[in-house]
């Protein structure tokens, strides 16, 4: 098979992988992702409101999950001549600043509805451009992914250290 097909392949399995984590972690975090949200804006919540922006929060995080798994297994050739924890690094960040702003107006769409928003977020998108444009769908774009880059940069250094530590069969 092509080199250049099994690549493919394996960022579309990656891609689907990290979707599906991305879609059970999106279910998790909805509530702690409303609490925060509405505690960063002063604003109060109910226990029945815990689940206010589940479908945002899954879409955003299964897409930017797998966004980001496609991207570093595509990457993994431009890598090759760094060392594993730079490579780890670099790519941990570079991938995840593009995944991120890639479905950056989702993240902020998602902040609106568990604001108290009640409208989709399709309608929400649209809300947002037309109240504050362009701009408004990127707003806080540079620390996000600022923090993306660090945090998934470094933890993808732990990761392959993980890996290199179970794959000569020493012990943690």
């Amino acid at each position: 098979m092509p080199v250049l097909l099994v690549l493919r392949d394996l960022c579309v399995r990656s891609s689907a992988a990290g979707a599906a984590g991305g879609l059970m972690r999106g279910c998790l975090e909805t509530p702690a992702e409303l609490i925060k949200t509405r505690q960063q804006l002063g604003r109060s919540w109910r226990g029945a409101s815990l689940l206010h922006g589940l479908g945002s929060t899954c879409l955003r995080t299964a897409s930017v999950v797998g966004f980001y798994w496609a991207l570093f297994e595509a990457s993994s050739g431009l890598r090759a001549p760094l060392t594993p924890a730079l490579s780890n690094f670099v790519a941990g960040g570079i991938c995840s600043i593009i995944a991120w702003a890639l479905i950056f107006p989702m993240d902020t769409a998602k902040s609106c509805i568990q604001a108290g928003s009640s409208c989709g977020i399709l309608d929400t998108l649209v809300m947002i451009y037309q109240r504050s444009g362009f701009a408004g769908l990127y707003a806080g774009i540079g620390a996000g992914l600022l923090r993306a880059f660090l945090a998934n940069g470094g933890g993808m250094v732990a990761y392959g250290i993980v890996q290199g530590i179970l794959a000569t069969g020493s012990e943690l």
